[in-house]
Formats: C-alpha cells, structure tokens, sequence
C-alpha cells in the first residue's frame, strides 16, 4: 500500500512539473504568471482604432488630359533651320504649328504647318499636314549631286569663275585673263574654289506625317520647291515639346 502511495506522489510531482514547464505565459519573480488583459467589445470596432471608412469619391473615373485645344512649345532638330523653336496650337481637329530658327546670316530657316488630327487620345495625337517652309545653308565644300544639282556656284559671279566644274569656255576665259593679269586671275581662281562654304536656299511646299506622344514630337515627310535643291527633300523633326494639356471636369 505504501508503495503505491509512493508512486501516487511521485507521478503528481512530475504532472505538476511538466504543466508548469509547457505553460505559454511567462511568470513574475513571484512565480505568478502574467497575462495579458483581454477586454471584449464589439466585433465592428477595431482593435487598433477606429475603422476606415470608403470615400465615394474614391470611385469616380480618373479625371484625363484634354484631347485637343492646347498649346504646344519646345524645340526640335531636323528641317528647316537644323535646330528649331517650335509653337503650336492643337484647335478640335486642326493643328496650327510654327518652326525655325535663325542661328546666321546664311543659316536660318522657318516653316508653317497646317494639319488635320485623325486619331487622337489624352496622350496621343496622330495628324497629317501641308507644310511650307523656306531655308538657307552654308555647308562647307558640299558634294556635287546629292540634292540634284549638276554644279554649285562659286562666291563670284563673272563669267568662266561662277561655276564649279569649268567648262571649255569657262577653261579658255581663264587661260585669257592669266595672260593679262596673273594677280587678277589668282584671286578669281581662289574665290572661286571648291573647298568653301556654299551659300544654298530653298523654298518649298511638303506633306508631313506628325506624331505627338506626351511630350515627344516627332514630323516626317517630304517637300519640293524651287531653290538650289532639285530633288525632292526629306522633312524630319524630332524634338520635346511641353504642353498645356489641362484635366478636362
């Protein structure tokens, strides 16, 4: 009988032991254990405050940029003038835009475009546009052809020096002119030399294709006129322009 009293005592000690030791709450210096302090409210409120509440307005449509009547202003590269200043204004379907720039007295250049937007959206335009443009470059020693050309002239305009691929007149006017005075003959022969800039101007009317996304521009198309270039001519423009796109109500 004893002995299972023994064995009684001995498995409640080791119960009790092994509950103490699995209990989640930790225990004060007193051995108490430290709970934490459980209030019950209602279950709509939170814990942590006051619950947010959905704003309506939070689920009306985004307010978008106007699709037309808004300025356009910025600067581009490219015809007419190599670097260009560009103001334009976006009216319903029609595009009014101008561009160039004057940068010399021989390298200047200016453009007006009129066009028509066929699909545009808050950040989009697409248009095309009759263009009409005038320029003038000084390149230095330009290769012969590129533009059409059969010659270029010279900076002097007296006969047999005001081409320059001579012909046998031009070769016969110049032997005369050496044999009468030699320093005469020497200052046409260098102002009429291949290696200088060249004065070149045109005017000409095109049709454009013009993109506008944001705030990137982009023109290309083609014109022709009368000038020094006889071939058709590539119109490009690329460029940033800023925009008075306002949210529309």
């Amino acid at each position: 009988m004893k002995h299972q009293i023994y064995i009684i005592l001995i498995l409640f000690c080791l119960g009790s032991n092994l509950y103490s030791q699995t209990s989640p709450y930790p225990k004060d210096k007193n051995g108490n254990e430290i709970k934490p302090e459980w209030t019950p409210n209602d279950s709509k409120e939170s814990s942590f405050g006051e619950d947010e509440t959905l704003n309506p307005k939070s689920l009306d449509e985004k307010r978008l940029p106007k699709t037309t009547n808004f300025w356009v202003y910025g600067a581009s590269i490219g015809s007419p003038a190599s670097i260009n200043f560009n103001l334009g204004y976006y009216w319903k379907d029609i595009v009014l835009r101008g561009s160039g720039g004057v940068w010399g007295p021989q390298w200047k250049g200016g453009q007006i475009d009129l066009g028509y937007t066929f699909w545009k959206t808050p950040v989009i335009s697409h248009s095309f546009s009759i263009v009409g443009g005038y320029f003038e470059v000084n390149p230095f020693a330009p290769e012969v052809g590129r533009g059409g050309q059969s010659s270029y002239p010279t900076g002097v305009n007296i006969p047999g020096y005001n081409r320059r691929d001579p012909s046998q007149e031009d070769l016969f006017i110049r032997s005369y002119i050496n044999s009468i005075d030699s320093n005469v003959a020497t200052y046409l022969e260098y102002e009429s030399r291949e290696r200088q800039k060249v004065h070149l101007t045109q005017r000409y009317i095109g049709l454009t294709y013009d993109f506008l996304l944001g705030n990137f521009f982009l023109q290309l198309g083609g014109g022709i006129g009368q000038g020094d270039y006889r071939n058709p001519q590539l119109l490009l423009q690329m460029g940033y322009l800023f925009n008075t796109r306002e949210y529309h109500d």
